[in-house]
């Protein structure tokens, strides 16, 4: 059996420590969500042991994957878990490393500040939608970029793209320069 183990926050900034165990079952790999508590603090190797000892599966367990957070490490080796580094996040740490250069970095704001301005006003998304039809666009919402999910930012700029004739168009629409003349 393998373990995966993830800290995260929510919107609220509670954090929390949820842990998934792995395994095989009729040859076939299954998952079973075991709990998902608030992470009390640092002492993490005693939070994933208490789980593990709750579910009666800690001397089955083999290897964690986990993300490439320190204290995930240190828990790991102090209970004597083999620690596999979560492919997904390091990607994302180097993809991330990439959008923070100078250049990406301005340019996917700009993007980002577009697709800001046509969610938030109620207009531009009709105006956009229009566009689309009348270009046979696929009518597709516009994505924003999450900053955790280096996909999300590679998924916001191919939409962009994929609508940037309707965009455009929608842009230069009398009705959003009005409604942009009104704002400032």
């Amino acid at each position: 059996m393998a373990i995966t183990a993830d800290g995260w926050t929510s919107v609220c900034q509670d954090h929390y420590l949820t842990i998934t165990l792995h395994y095989v079952r009729q040859g076939k790999i299954e998952g079973k969500v075991l709990c998902t508590k608030a992470q009390t603090g640092i002492h993490v190797a005693e939070e994933i042991e208490e789980i593990l000892q709750e579910y009666r599966v800690r001397d089955k367990v083999v290897a964690a994957t986990v993300d490439n957070a320190a204290n995930m490490a240190v828990a790991l080796r102090t209970l004597s878990i083999v620690r596999i580094g979560c492919f997904a996040h390091t990607l994302n740490l180097a993809a991330q490393k990439i959008i923070k250069c100078q250049s990406i970095s301005n340019w996917a704001a700009r993007v980002r500040s577009v697709i800001v301005w046509m969610k938030s006003v109620t207009m531009a998304k009709v105006v956009l939608k229009e566009k689309q039809k009348l270009l046979n666009l696929p009518q597709h919402m516009m994505i924003l970029d999450v900053k955790t999910r280096w996909n999300s930012s590679y998924l916001m700029i191919k939409r962009f793209y994929e609508q940037f004739p309707a965009i455009q168009a929608a842009v230069m629409d009398p009705r959003l320069r009005k409604q942009s003349d009104k704002e400032k």
